[in-house]
C-alpha cells in the first residue's frame, strides 16, 4: 500500500533532536559503511534490539554495491523471507516486502540505513518498498539549503519542524491525475517568493487558528527566510 508520510515525524513528545527531524541524505559510497548513532536511535524506536540491528547493519553492508550498481531489486531477489521481514521492520513497512513489485527506488531505499535515501526520479518523494514518503530537506538538497534547514529548525519543537516542513515543501497533487510530488526546491527556486505567499496564507487563514499560533507559524516561516538570506539563497 502506498502511504505519505513525513520523514521529519517521530515518536510522539520527542525532542526536536529526533534524527529524522534533521532529514534524509545521499549515501556516501565512498566510505566503508556503518550505522550512525543516529540510524541506531531510529532503529531503536522501530523496535530492534542490538542483535536485530547487527543483522540489518550487514544486511546494509552486503546491499551496498547493489545500491551504487541500480541493482537492488536483484539483490532483494536473492534473500530469505527473514531477511526480507528485518528489512520490513527496519523501515517500519506494514506490510511484507514484494520484491517482484518494487521500483529500483523502492528497492535502493530498503538497502540503505534510515537516515540515506534516494529520489531517483526526482519527484522529492522517497519510494521505500511499496511506501511513498515525504521528506523535507529533500535528499537531493543542496549544500546551502540543507545548512539553512538545520539552522533554522535547531531550536524549534518536533511539531513545528514538522509543520514548517509540510508548509515549504508540500505534495502536489496533479488536478489530471497524474503522480503525486514534492515541490521542486532545487536551484533557481524563488524562495522570496515563495516564503512572502507562505507568510500571507498564514494570515489569511487567520480566523481558523488562534492568534498565538498565527504569531508561532508567521515566526518559524521568518526564521527561516533569514536563514535561506544568510546562505544565499533569498
Amino acid at each position: 500500500m502506498t502511504a505519505f508520510s513525513s520523514t521529519a515525524a517521530a515518536t510522539s513528545g520527542a525532542a526536536a533532536s529526533s534524527p529524522l527531524l534533521k532529514g534524509r541524505h545521499r549515501p556516501d559510497f565512498s566510505q566503508p559503511f556503518a550505522l550512525s548513532v543516529d540510524d541506531e536511535r531510529i532503529l531503536s524506536a522501530r523496535g530492534l534490539d542490538q542483535t536485530r540491528q547487527d543483522s540489518v547493519e550487514a544486511l546494509y553492508t552486503a546491499g551496498r554495491s547493489a545500491v551504487r550498481s541500480g541493482q537492488a531489486r536483484s539483490f532483494l531477489a536473492g534473500l530469505d523471507t527473514a531477511s526480507l521481514a528485518l528489512l520490513q521492520s527496519a523501515a517500519s513497512l506494514a506490510d511484507p516486502i514484494d520484491v517482484g513489485a518494487l521500483s529500483e527506488e523502492g528497492a535502493e531505499n530498503l538497502l540503505l540505513a534510515p537516515t540515506e535515501g534516494v529520489d531517483l526520479n526526482g519527484d522529492g518523494l522517497l519510494q521505500t518498498g511499496a511506501a511513498l514518503l515525504f521528506s523535507f530537506r529533500p535528499v537531493n538538497a543542496s549544500p546551502a539549503l540543507r545548512a539553512a534547514w538545520e539552522e533554522a529548525t535547531a531550536s524549534m519543537s518536533e511539531g513545528d519542524i514538522l509543520m514548517l516542513s509540510m508548509q515549504v515543501g508540500g505534495i502536489l497533487i496533479p488536478v489530471d491525475g497524474g503522480n503525486p510530488r514534492a515541490r521542486d526546491v532545487s536551484d533557481g527556486f524563488d524562495w522570496n517568493r515563495h516564503m512572502a505567499d507562505l507568510i500571507s496564507a498564514n494570515e489569511a487563514a487567520r480566523a481558523y487558528n488562534t492568534p498565538e499560533r498565527t504569531r508561532q507559524v508567521e515566526a518559524n516561516l521568518r526564521t527561516l527566510w533569514d536563514s535561506l538570506r544568510r546562505h544565499g539563497l533569498a
